[in-house]
């Protein structure tokens, strides 16, 4: 089975395979709600609730209908099952890892958890569902700074027992999934190799990630609540989308891929462009109500792409501040005007002037 990160580097030059059908990656929101205020993350702002609300999870009919609005479309790359919230508080994430691989709409399957939920049953659950991923966040692996970040009483030693009692389940069950990957935010200190050391018996994959910004809404500085001395280089490629772990290259771009590659679907159905959207300021339809060919094919979608490929994303809120754009190495920034104007005119809507 291939690394998460060999995962997210093959593939074919951008220029290659736009314009596209349909997205290469849907990331769906099981829940908005979680059990950590992590500093860095917009779950800990005041206004998260009123923002990214209604608060609670997805409804398993919507996501019934998502999956097959997906297998009209064809087959993505990638179903990421994850958002805002802590995945695991759905009760139903299992089945719906379950519905999305017996659907086969995907290549593969990924969560992303805080890693605090676990138990037996749920462990034997995940390993039989059909998850290809499991990417947790580890915060810290000092109690002291765990607990200052994410505002919880829990002790990073559970997160290990957690991880250590799936690993014992999955490798008794003599399967390769789900592929465990583990990651930290860099804290530019010793605690790096240290987190290495720590969790390298329970995973197969161990990281460090850049930390970000989210999309920067209203100025809101939530790399400095973890990173005060402002170290973190914005412009750096996020590790997950390369070998190694050495210094990554400069991602500098001013047209942003995500819109032309990918969408996200929040907890209510709302459908928005990018997973740092919070506050769903890039908001392009609603699963509800339209089919999500409907969306990636309409003309909300491709005004937006026109306004990134116009160099107009300072029009939007969520877009005007973000640095998120640098975390992927795709670029369209040297795209000849011809292609741009193929890859929009593939996305209008039939009878469109």
């Amino acid at each position: 089975m291939r690394s998460f990160t060999e995962k997210n580097i093959d593939r074919r030059p951008l220029r290659e395979l736009l314009p596209l059908d349909m997205p290469l990656g849907l990331t769906v929101e099981p829940t908005n709600l979680c059990n950590f205020r992590c500093v860095q993350c917009p779950v800990s702002l005041a206004e998260f609730a009123a923002e990214a609300g209604p608060l609670g999870h997805l409804d398993m009919e919507l996501y019934g209908k998502i999956l097959e609005d997906v297998r009209r479309m064809g087959r993505l790359n990638h179903l990421q099952l994850y958002g805002d919230g802590e995945p695991f508080l759905n009760p139903n994430l299992v089945e719906m890892i379950r519905r999305g691989r017996d659907a086969g709409v995907a290549g593969s399957i990924t969560v992303t958890t805080n890693g605090s939920v676990m138990n037996h049953k749920l462990a034997t659950g995940l390993v039989t569902s059909g998850l290809d991923y499991l990417r947790v966040s580890v915060y810290s692996i000092y109690p002291e700074r765990f607990a200052r970040i994410t505002g919880s009483r829990l002790k990073p030693a559970r997160i290990h027992e957690n991880l250590r009692l799936l690993r014992s389940v999955r490798d008794s069950m003599g399967s390769a999934a789900p592929f465990l990957y583990l990651k930290m935010i860099d804290t530019y200190s010793a605690e790096n190799e240290e987190f290495f050391s720590a969790f390298q018996d329970v995973a197969d994959e161990v990281n460090i990630e850049t930390p970000m910004n989210w999309n920067g809404y209203r100025g809101i500085d939530l790399i400095g609540r973890i990173d005060p001395d402002r170290r973190t280089d914005e412009t750096l490629v996020q590790g997950y989308h390369r070998r190694g772990r050495g210094r990554l290259p400069s991602g500098f771009k001013e047209v942003c891929t995500t819109p032309f590659l990918a969408l996200n679907i929040k907890r209510d159905g709302v459908v928005v462009v990018c997973i740092v959207d919070w506050n769903k300021g890039t908001r392009v339809g609603d699963i509800r109500r339209q089919s999500l060919s409907e969306i990636w094919l309409g003309e909300e979608l491709r005004r937006f792409r026109e306004m990134h490929i116009r160099q107009r994303r300072h029009e939007n809120p969520s877009c005007q501040n973000c640095r998120f754009l640098y975390a992927n190495p795709d670029n369209m920034d040297n795209f000849a005007e011809d292609a741009y104007r193929k890859i929009l005119e593939h996305t209008r809507e039939p009878g469109l002037p």
